[in-house]
C-alpha cells in the first residue's frame, strides 16, 4: 500500500490517514518514505474497536518477533514478504530491530478516537482505551496544516502513472 499510495498523498499534502486492519492503535510522526518528514501524514492506525480475534500485542520489532521473510508468503502479490522493504532507511530490511523513530505512539488496547477540526489549520486527534472507567485520555495531537512549508503539488510526475 505504501509503494502505491505515498506518492499520491505526500504530492497532495495530505495531513492525516486514518486505517485499520491491525488490532491495537497507533500514531505516526509525520513521515514520508520511511523518514521523518514534516510534509508527510500523520498516519493514524485504528483498528482497535474490538473484534472477534484477539488483540494485536506483538510487534515485528521486539526481539524474536520478526517472522523469517524466506518463509512468510505473500498470497496476493505472489512471492514472499521480503520484496516489500526497498526504498529508504527500510531497503533491504523485513524487520526494524526497533520501534522505528516516525512511530510516535503505540499500544496494544481496545479504544476510540475522537477528531475535532478546529479551523482551516488545526485539527485535535484525541484516542481513548475503552477499558478506562473515566474518560482519561490515553493519545493525544494537534495536527496543524503548514501551507507556507507543504504546499500542495498542483501534478504528479508522469512517471507516477507509467506502470499504473
Amino acid at each position: 500500500m505504501r509503494v502505491e499510495m505515498e506518492e499520491l498523498l505526500y504530492s497532495y499534502s495530505v495531513d492525516i490517514v486514518f486505517n485499520g486492519h491491525v488490532h491495537a492503535y497507533e500514531r505516526s510522526n509525520r513521515v514520508y518514505n520511511y523518514s521523518l518528514n514534516p510534509c508527510g501524514p500523520v498516519y493514524l492506525t485504528v483498528g482497535d474497536g474490538g473484534n472477534r480475534e484477539k488483540m494485536a500485542i506483538e510487534h515485528a520489532d521486539e526481539p524474536g518477533k520478526c517472522p523469517e521473510p524466506s518463509t512468510t508468503p505473500d498470497t496476493y502479490m505472489g512471492g514472499f514478504c521480503a520484496l516489500n522493504f526497498t526504498t529508504g532507511p527500510a531497503a533491504g530490511k523485513f524487520c526494524w530491530d526497533r520501534q522505528p523513530e516516525y512511530s510516535a505512539f503505540r499500544e496494544s488496547s481496545f479504544g476510540h478516537g475522537i477528531l475535532e477540526v478546529k479551523n482551516e489549520t488545526w485539527a485535535l486527534w484525541t484516542w481513548y482505551r475503552n477499558q478506562d472507567s473515566q474518560s482519561e485520555v490515553g493519545d493525544q495531537i494537534y495536527i496543524v496544516r503548514q501551507p507556507g512549508i507543504c504546499p500542495v503539488h498542483k501534478a504528479l510526475p508522469a512517471s507516477w502513472f507509467a506502470y499504473r
